[in-house]
Order: C-alpha cells, then structure tokens, then sequence
C-alpha cells in the first residue's frame, strides 16, 4: 500500500471510530437520560423590546413530564390566564400576581395554580360578587429584575390595587446571571448565553443532540456559576445580588406607590429538607419589608407545619404540587384577610379603604 492510501486509511479509520463514538455516547446520553430533555414547554417564547422573553400570546403548551402531564395556555400578554381589559371596571379591586414558575403554576392545571386558588376564595368570600379580579403574571425563569420590568412595562397598564410579588432562593442566582443569561432563539426555545455563542452549530447540537446538551451543561457548571454554597448569609459573595435584589424590590414599591396600589412580598420556599439556611431569604426581607412598611409574607412555617410536608413538592421536578400550590394560597388568602388587604364579604362595589 501506498503512502498516500496509507494516510487515507488512517484518516478514515479515525472519522469512522469518531463518528462511531459520538453515536455511542449520544445513544448513552439518551438511554440513561444523562442531559435533560428540551421539553416543549420551553420552545414556546418570543423576543420582547423591553422584556428578556414572553411566552408567545395565545399559545397552548402540552406535554407530558414523568411526572405530570401539562396543559399551558397563554392570553394576549402571554400570562397563563384569561384576558382581562386593560380599562379596569368600575367597583372592581384588582390583584397583580408576578413571579417565576412558582407563580405560572409549573405542574398544576390553571385552576390549581394558588393565583387562580386565590381568585376563587376570593370571590367566595365576597359572596359571589365580581369584585376581586386576580391577573396571573407569573412567567417561567423570571426573577425581581425582569418582574419589575414587567411591572413597568404592561402591569400598571392594568391599574391594580395590590401587587403580589413571589420570592424563591433561586431568584439569587438569576439575578446573578443577569436578564441575557436565557433568550429565545428564532424557533422560539430558550437558549443559554453560553449556547448562542457556539452559533448555528451550537443551535443545532442544543435542539437535536442530547450529548451536545450534556457536554454545555458541563461546561457552564464549570464556568461563571453561583456560588450555590455560598450564598445564604450576610456579606456572601452574592452580597451584591441580594442587594440588587432589594433595589428592585424598592423600585417595585414606588412603582406600585404611584398609581396608589400596595405591594406585597411572598416567600415561597423550594423543596426541602430545610435547613437554617432555608431561613435567610425570609429572615433578610422581611427586615428590609419592616423598614419601608411593605408588607412580607413567609410560606415556610406553613409548609414545615403541613401533616404531609413530602406531598407538596414533586420529587424530581421539585415544582408545587397542587396540594402544594393550596397551601400557598390559603397562606396568602389569610394573610390578606386578616391584614385587610383585600375585599371581604363587603357587596360588588366596595373595596378596603
């Protein structure tokens, strides 16, 4: 054999034994369910002026999850909800919800989601009246940055009376990443900033490749992460993320001020065990709610108090399960009642001074 057809040989032998090891570790990845799957319910986002990305309006997710199966439906805004008019009626006493997935309702049907939960006590309450209208503004992936932009941007359109803003741990580290950190792409799935920088090929490889998924996981674990362990207490390294974070909180406040509505925080813990670490987040805001007279409402005695603390999360995905968004809103129910924040029993027409 020649030289040259040697060479041949030995290039083509290595792309065949390269080719052959690519599919191998992908049909790997995909058996063992190394990289998580790009679910449906991600590739359903447009681009926004003023926003990171919304929901594409009057769209329909579905799916199914090991978990649960889902059925999200989008309005005109994108929020999972029903339209609502922008000119508020006459009598009526409307409620802003904004928060992440928490707040959307990840692993629940709409009328599970503790805003709509809200919503229905609500109108029990005021004995079958109209008057509290509840807009569900919660989107996936958000944190208070992009809250309060959407607060900014389309909430006070709505004029509410009381905006309800829901806090996880989690919002640290997405206030750490920044509003770049997940964009849509042309499809419509949310892409890292680390995957669009590969460009097309790295567009493909995140759409049809789960190896390529898990490889980009790995990589941005390794590269410019939270500091996950160091992050729940004072003078951390997330000290200026925590900061930012009441920024917004503050901005929120004076937005909510000048079209006379309240605010409200609300801490929704993640899925246990919870440690003392778990007690941060409430413990720091409510002393900074205190401060400015802003009300705070922490779900976490609730949950740890609940007979069955283990049925309120799902196990792998770790969203509320509907007996976990029920316990959030009858938290939130009582505590607006008994902080006369919202109607009660008072006819269609008159809402809490």
């Amino acid at each position: 054999m020649s030289p040259t057809r040697q060479t041949g040989f030995v290039i083509t032998t290595v792309l065949i034994g390269l080719v052959l090891g690519l599919a191998g570790a992908e049909v790997a990845c995909r058996l063992f369910s190394l990289a998580a799957p790009l679910r449906p319910v991600f590739g359903n986002y447009i681009t926004d002026p003023h926003l990171p990305f919304r929901p594409r309006p009057f769209s329909t997710d579905t799916g199914r999850t090991a978990e649960f199966a889902y059925a999200y439906q989008h309005n005109s805004f994108g929020f999972r909800d029903v339209e609502h008019e922008l000119l508020k009626p006459s009598g009526t006493f409307r409620v802003l919800g904004l928060g992440d997935s928490f707040t959307y309702g990840a692993g629940a049907t709409f009328e599970e989601t503790y805003l709509e939960r809200l919503q229905a006590r609500l109108d029990q309450e005021a004995g079958g009246h109209s008057t509290v209208e509840v807009i569900k503004a919660g989107i996936s992936r958000y944190f208070p940055e992009a809250e309060r932009i959407l607060l900014e941007q389309d909430g006070v359109k709505f004029h509410p009376d009381l905006v309800l803003v829901g806090i996880l741990p989690n919002d640290v580290a997405d206030t750490y990443l920044g509003l770049d950190a997940v964009t849509p792409d042309a499809s419509g799935f949310l892409r890292t900033r680390e995957s669009r920088a590969l460009g097309w090929f790295g567009s493909q490889l995140y759409r049809y490749s789960a190896l390529g998924r898990l490889m980009l996981r790995v990589y941005i674990d390794r590269h410019g992460q939270p500091h996950y362990g160091d992050m729940f207490r004072d003078g951390s390294f997330h000290e200026k993320d925590w900061v930012k974070m009441e920024t917004e909180f503050a901005r929120m406040e004076a937005l909510a001020d000048s079209i006379g509505a309240k605010l409200v925080l609300i801490h929704i813990p993640q899925r246990g065990p919870w440690t003392e670490e778990n007690r941060y987040l409430p413990r720091r805001f409510s002393a900074w709610a205190a401060k400015r007279g802003v009300h705070f409402l922490d779900v976490l005695p609730a949950m740890e108090h609940n007979p069955a603390p283990r049925t309120l999360y799902y196990p792998k995905d770790g969203h509320c399960t509907p007996a976990g968004y029920a316990v959030i809103a009858d938290t939130l129910f009582k505590y607006l009642v008994e902080q006369g924040l919202v109607p009660q029993g008072r006819g269609a027409h008159s809402p809490p001074t």
